[in-house]
């Protein structure tokens, strides 16, 4: 029987060598400042950051890079659900 541990490493190794260097532009956060209140103390400004909608969101290839979403729907051949 295979050892559990070595399927478990070697599952690791699998995901880690199917990663890529990104070499697209870095996603950046528009910073959002808001307040933390508290009924003792008053407001607080918090330094935030802001993440857009995950239909904005582009998938990445070794080829390049395409946006999923395409009016209201998900492109299912770039984009499966299964």
């Amino acid at each position: 029987m295979f050892p559990k541990s070595a399927l478990i490493a070697l599952s690791y190794l699998a995901i880690v060598s199917a990663q890529q260097v990104g070499t697209l532009t870095t996603e950046t956060h528009p910073s959002l400042p808001w307040y933390k209140c508290t009924t003792a103390g008053g407001c607080v400004s918090q330094a935030g950051e802001v993440t857009i909608d995950a239909n904005w969101r582009w998938a990445h290839s070794t080829s390049g890079s395409t946006n999923c979403y395409t009016g209201n729907t998900w492109d299912a051949t770039l984009c499966p659900d299964d």
